[in-house]
């Protein structure tokens, strides 16, 4: 079940995003907790004063288990100024069915764009090797997504 994120779900969120880190090779960048929290909180706020720019949700088992949640905000783009969903974080338990809540949150995702006026979404992902590839390869085989290509670097 999907639902908005609330103020006392990111908890839940911390505890996932933490399972998550530890099980995945993502990590590009050094974590600091306390950004992150503001990260999640701003979504969750900006989403509860009824900004559609602003998404914040999670995919709930019928037994209240948190399997993944995503987190998301519009920016409008340079060339024709329509706005543009970049997904920020989706984030799923990788002992559920990875595919089949990373679908559920992304199918409500696209719902609220085409809801609001909107006609873009963009997703990126930091992690690496075949995670990266495995999920941009869903996206394109579930959405008929097109890819782009896109470097990190370190400085």
């Amino acid at each position: 079940m999907i639902k908005e994120i609330g103020d006392n779900d990111i908890l839940k969120c911390v505890e996932l995003m933490n399972t998550s880190l530890k099980n995945l090779n993502h990590q590009l960048y050094k974590r600091n907790e306390r950004c992150w929290l503001q990260h999640i909180s701003h979504h969750v706020e900006e989403q509860s004063k009824g900004n559609a720019l602003f998404l914040a949700i999670a995919d709930y088992g019928e037994d209240e288990s948190l399997r993944g949640f995503m987190l998301a905000s519009a920016f409008r783009n340079f060339y024709n100024h329509e706005w543009i969903m970049d997904v920020k974080d989706c984030i799923t338990d990788q002992s559920y069915n990875n595919a089949f809540t990373v679908a559920r949150l992304f199918n409500h995702m696209i719902k609220h764009v085409k809801d609001n006026g909107g006609s873009y979404w963009r997703a990126d992902t930091i992690r690496a090797g075949n995670e990266a590839d495995n999920y941009v390869k869903f996206l394109i085989k579930k959405y008929n997504a097109i890819p782009f290509s896109g470097v990190h670097g370190r400085v």
